[in-house]
């Protein structure tokens, strides 16, 4: 895999949203009016959007003539065939796989001459050419870079180069300002900045681990076909377990108790912990399993106070052995991935003495021992349940419109080398 987390969205999510966006903002964006010196003859250009924007997450083709004319037009410069070829193809690089297009597929242009009479009216489509890139702060952001009109046979080309198209491009640029997408809030775990991918009728957020730097590509040429979904890699998945069972290093169980034997009191005392806590990530099933490992180790007293006065002590060194290994089960509830205990590997609790324990207590300490401490940690151990992360929200914020995308209705299953969480998306009002 080259990434370590993804997360996407087909395009009938984005399109859902951008309809719900559309019928909010309409008529405050999506039209405009302008003066115009249409050859010394003044005129007012209006144009109105009468269709939702569709996005086609189809990446574009980039010939090599579009991108040449991008660094030549207007002639401010000029460069040598070595310089041109180096910066096209970097240009190239910075647009595959994060490129694509916005259709406005009705747009009504009307040429106003204020005598009564329109010069002219027709409809044209625009196309509107978006770049997904990451922002300095981390988040995904779509940037407009240009928009081309098609369909201008009944209004003129200049109008539509200097004043739709310019108008377009802002309003698009101020719209599509207000969508970003987080990352995962996954407590504890810490990512690398996320790359957008654009498939065909898909976008992606791809991030790794930050100590694995930023996801280059290749990337895979298929991604999950559900509405919405999320993949994990087996270190994504062992490292939000590590952070989640973090707390179990260093916990500990005492224990103690005292009776009569008629001779004297005997008495013990002891305690245990849980150190050299680590997981991995069992991947040889359909759901992959996570299973936590530590050793328990700890010492302890025990003796009797003789009825005459005197006492006996000694002192021991304890241990679980095998060390105790939790086997936890991955599920979903809501939008949260989950892990809790599916069985504990069996163990025994050691006394290992420093000194001979006194015969007449020596079997109550130990299984007082074996079932008070043994019983404790497993009782923890078999009481592990956490949340391994939250998929995120994606709000949407441009006054007046207030919207929260959420992932629903998710399913666990296996994606090539990743844990896959498919499914829908609800989009709210706030």
């Amino acid at each position: 895999m080259t990434y370590d987390l993804a997360v996407g969205a087909d395009a009938d999510i984005v399109n859902k949203v951008a309809e719900e966006v559309y019928g909010q903002l309409y008529p405050r964006y999506f039209t405009g009016s302008e003066p115009y010196d249409a050859g010394g003859t003044p005129t007012t250009v209006t144009w109105d959007v009468r269709t939702a924007p569709v996005f086609d997450l189809t990446p574009p083709a980039h010939t090599e003539e579009e991108l040449r004319a991008r660094f030549t037009e207007g002639g401010n410069r000029r460069f040598t065939e070595e310089e041109l070829s180096e910066y096209t193809a970097a240009l190239r690089t910075s647009l595959d796989g994060s490129t694509f297009q916005v259709v406005l597929h009705q747009v009504h242009v009307t040429v106003d001459t204020g005598g009564g009479e329109d010069l002219v009216q027709g409809d044209v489509t625009v196309t509107v050419d978006v770049q997904a890139s990451t922002s300095p702060s981390g988040l995904l952001t779509l940037n407009p870079l240009k928009a081309v009109a098609s369909d201008t046979s009944e209004v003129q080309k200049v109008i539509l180069d200097n004043v739709v198209l310019p108008a377009v491009l802002d309003q698009s640029r101020e719209i599509l300002s207000g969508i970003s997408l987080p990352k995962p809030d996954i407590p504890l775990l810490s990512l690398s900045d996320p790359v957008p991918v654009i498939g065909p009728g898909q976008v992606v957020a791809a991030m790794n681990l930050a100590e694995h730097g930023v996801p280059r590509p290749p990337f895979p040429d298929a991604w999950p076909t559900s509405p919405f979904f999320a993949l994990l890699g087996a270190d994504t998945v062992q490292r939000i377990a590590e952070a989640a069972t973090a707390y179990l290093e260093g916990m500990s169980f005492p224990a103690g108790d005292s009776a009569d034997f008629g001779v004297g009191t005997g008495y013990y005392n002891a305690t245990i912990v849980l150190h050299q806590v680590w997981c991995e990530v069992v991947d040889d099933a359909e759901i992959p399993t996570v299973r936590v490992h530590a050793s328990a180790t700890g010492s302890g007293s025990a003796g009797i106070k003789w009825f005459w006065g005197s006492s006996t002590d000694a002192f021991y060194d304890l241990a679980l052995e095998p060390d105790p290994a939790v086997t936890l089960t991955l599920s979903t509830s809501g939008t949260t991935l989950k892990a809790t205990t599916e069985s504990v590997s069996p163990f025994d609790l050691e006394i290992y003495p420093h000194d001979d324990l006194v015969s007449v207590i020596a079997s109550w300490v130990a299984n007082a021992l074996s079932s008070t401490l043994g019983g404790l940690v497993g009782d923890a151990f078999r009481g592990i349940e956490f949340p391994l992360g939250d998929l995120p929200t994606v709000p949407f914020d441009l006054d007046p419109v207030h919207l929260d995308v959420t992932p629903t209705d998710l399913t666990l299953g296996r994606f090539g080398d990743a844990l896959s969480l498919q499914g829908d998306v609800s989009v709210t009002k706030r």
